[in-house]
């Protein structure tokens, strides 16, 4: 299926954070239905999906060991949660192999990637689920044991590759630009990916982040929107998902200023589909 390459890779890095973003990945779009169309007047003040239950497993790409993957997270988490929302929590959880995008996906590595290029992947050739490859965090060579594998009682037999598996599928992608047409993508299909500059919210650990303690013209990290919220002072936040653990933030979530120093601009969408 596959032909092995080599990886031959050089890290990009900020001054003072290193940047997980590499746009040099094409992604383009593919779209059949446009953001939906839901007046801004109609969106309710508070939406969380969290208490819905309607989100999947937490994710951290920070172990075994540092892998800047956050472009594959942001974008295979919402995969997921659009999956689970979909069936409204009635099927289970169904987490694409992020391990299996970094070794054979040509949309990023451990040294940066694209969220988009990710959504683009899926929809030309579909993902194996996490129990096809697990994260490892680590480059690593495209074939076929790199992309579906099983791995033998008997030490020598070893691992070997899975021929027939269960695909993920994305049947249509693309971008969504201002607060209130993210806002309708979200609340009409699910979370979308968006990117931020992390040196702001690298010690966050609650409330709401008012991101004004970094360079606000730099993005080098990807995240999860899930939703949005109002405080009790009036502050208007949106409600992010990060992939840095639940030792993080608020359970591995944040939330951060809404029509204030962080400008969204554009978030990365995709509709998935999937044969339980």
């Amino acid at each position: 299926m596959f032909t092995t390459v080599a990886l031959t890779l050089a890290a990009v890095a900020t001054a003072e954070y290193k940047n997980e973003l590499d746009f040099s990945f094409e992604s383009g779009s593919h779209v059949i239905n446009a953001v939906p169309s839901i007046k801004s007047s109609d969106l309710p003040t508070t939406y969380d999906l969290r208490e819905k239950g309607l989100l999947t497993s937490d994710l951290n790409q920070h172990i075994p060991v540092y892998c800047g993957s956050c472009w594959a997270h942001s974008a295979f988490s919402s995969i997921g949660d659009r999956l689970k929302i979909q069936s409204n929590g009635t099927k289970r959880d169904v987490i694409p192999s992020i391990q299996a995008l970094i070794n054979c996906g040509h949309a990023g590595t451990c040294n940066g990637g694209n969220s988009g290029s990710a959504n683009k992947y899926v929809y030309k050739n579909g993902i194996p689920d996490v129990t096809c490859q697990q994260y490892q965090a680590k480059n690593m060579e495209c074939s076929d044991i790199n992309y579906c594998m099983n791995c033998d009682h008997d030490p020598e037999v070893g691992c070997s590759e899975v021929k027939e598996y269960p695909i993920i599928k994305v049947t249509e992608y693309g971008q969504v630009r201002g607060d209130d047409n993210i806002m309708a993508e979200i609340y009409a299909r699910g979370p979308v990916s968006a990117y931020i500059n992390a040196e702001c919210i690298e010690d966050y650990s609650g409330g709401i982040n008012q991101y004004d303690t970094c360079n606000t013209r730099t993005t080098n990290h990807a995240i999860q929107l899930n939703g949005w919220g109002v405080d009790t002072d009036g502050t208007e936040y949106w409600i992010g998902r990060n992939s840095w653990g639940t030792y993080w933030g608020e359970h591995g979530f944040f939330r951060i200023v809404r029509g204030g120093a962080w400008d969204v601009k554009s978030a990365e969408w995709a509709v998935p589909s999937f044969d339980y």
